[in-house]
């Protein structure tokens, strides 16, 4: 018998399989593709891949304003594929030689419960026992039910990472992380882009600023970007998809080589047969957890997308440590309010905590503080000083509530922002810390200076 069995070896999956071995714990991991999850091979490692391939593009496309001349004589598309293979083949093969350190047993093959301490292989038909059981099937990509959408040239995100030839064009339903990291990467690599998106803004469930940034970025980029905007169909119309939207009561044509469906996602795992142990699910079928990342069946756990709590694969990473450590007797609780996020977008954008409209419904009386990027010192000597740094505090006792940025690194700088809101610091905590200069990192310490009234630089 195993302490524990996972099933799903990506994010959440193979790190608490690691973290239970740590603690002592026998432990068996399912995985019916590869390791990794959909972030390591299809989502966040192959798409960061594309995006530094575009932003030397970009680099050289702009170098000669700092003097540098140079000329983008094209992109080999096949050569940008396939170092985004090689960097995703060798993470996947990290991530095996990590599970075989550390004595982790990796079976092939779908899971299936048969009792709450039970799973059958469904691929070989053998039974495994566990005193634990961690669910960690992860997410999949999900597309509305519009006509059309099942069409040749119709692609998720998965698909689309296996592309063969650049696309002339593209259109990108869907204006969120992934929507907005594909619609930049393909339009630096020279395809016509066009956004559309069904809700007011891109990027809706972060800092308003932020999204408005992003739109008027993109707009000097050449992508049209189409919100409030609801699409109806997509038809053929000879070598081009002809995708019908309605935007503002009248219906609008948008035209383009591949269609990129970037709406959402929907729970893997739907096979498992949960419905027969007991473990209950939401109504669009995530699995439901409590802090602790227990389901409503004792000893059977649950953690990363397949919650639908976050589809982040920090968050997925700190889930399955928290729901192992409690199986050896923690009492830990997830912290859902200090993740941050990261849009990989020509100047990158990274926030944590609530946003300004988040903190005000919660009751908060808001102090927020500002910092444009082009006072930056070294922001200027990069050709990088477009953007901001926005914080939003609570007024009384200055506590640091939220921190949303679009700069250069913001990806690396959200980490001290992270540690920010974790430690519970203060504004005053902020202004108390020497950062150096020239930095990028000083915006974030005038931003909060300048909610309290103490801006030097702006």
């Amino acid at each position: 018998m195993y302490d524990l069995i996972v099933i799903g070896g990506g994010p959440a999956g193979y790190v608490a399989a690691i973290r239970a071995t740590q603690l002592g714990m026998r432990t068996a991991i399912f995985e019916k593709n590869q390791v990794g999850g959909t972030c390591l091979n299809v989502g966040c490692i192959p798409t960061k891949a594309l995006f530094h391939s575009a932003a030397l593009a970009h680099t050289i496309e702009t170098s000669a304003a700092s003097g540098v001349n140079s000329t983008l004589t094209g992109i080999d598309f096949g050569k940008v594929m396939q170092r985004k293979d090689m960097v995703v083949k060798k993470l996947v093969g990290g991530v095996e030689y990590l599970l075989k350190k550390n004595k982790v047993d990796v079976i092939e093959g779908a899971a299936k419960f048969t009792s709450t301490k039970k799973v059958v292989n469904s691929s070989s038909g053998k039974t495994y026992e566990a005193k634990n059981i961690l669910i960690a099937t992860g997410s999949e990509n999900s597309a509305p039910p519009i006509p059309g959408m099942d069409g040749k040239n119709v692609l998720d995100s998965t698909a689309l990472l296996s592309l063969g030839t650049m696309p002339k064009s593209i259109a990108i339903i869907g204006g969120g992380v992934i929507g907005c990291e594909f619609a930049n990467i393909f339009s630096t690599f020279g395809a016509k882009v066009t956004v559309v998106e069904k809700l007011p803004a891109i990027l809706a469930n972060m800092e308003a600023s932020l999204s408005l940034q992003l739109e008027k970025q993109f707009k000097q980029k050449g992508i049209e970007v189409l919100c409030n905007t609801r699409l109806n169909a997509v038809h053929n119309a000879g070598k081009e998809k002809e995708i019908v939207c309605t935007r503002e009561g009248r219906e609008s044509v948008v035209r383009a080589e591949y269609v990129l469906v970037a709406t959402g996602r929907k729970p893997c795992g739907t096979d498992l047969a949960l419905d027969r142990v007991g473990v209950k699910t939401t109504d669009c079928g995530w699995v439901k957890v409590d802090d602790f990342m227990q389901t409503s069946v004792p000893g059977i756990y649950a953690a990363g997308d397949v919650t639908g709590m976050s589809f982040l694969a920090h968050a997925a990473f700190e889930e399955g440590i928290i729901a192992v450590e409690n199986m050896k007797g923690a009492r830990r609780k997830m912290n859902y309010r200090s993740i941050p996020k990261a849009v990989f977008v020509e100047t990158e954008i990274s926030s944590v905590g609530l946003t300004e409209k988040e903190a005000k419904a919660q009751g908060y009386d808001v102090l927020l503080g500002y910092f444009n990027m082009a006072a930056n010192g070294k922001a200027l000597t990069m050709d990088q000083s477009e953007g901001f740094v926005k914080v939003v505090s609570e007024k009384k006792n200055h506590e640091i509530l939220g921190i949303h940025m679009m700069c250069s690194n913001a990806s690396e700088m959200v980490t001290t922002a992270t540690t920010l809101l974790a430690t519970e610091s203060l504004l005053e905590d902020v202004a108390a810390t020497i950062y150096p200069h020239p930095s990028v990192s000083e915006a974030l310490r005038e931003a909060c200076l300048d909610a309290l009234g103490m801006a030097i630089h702006a």
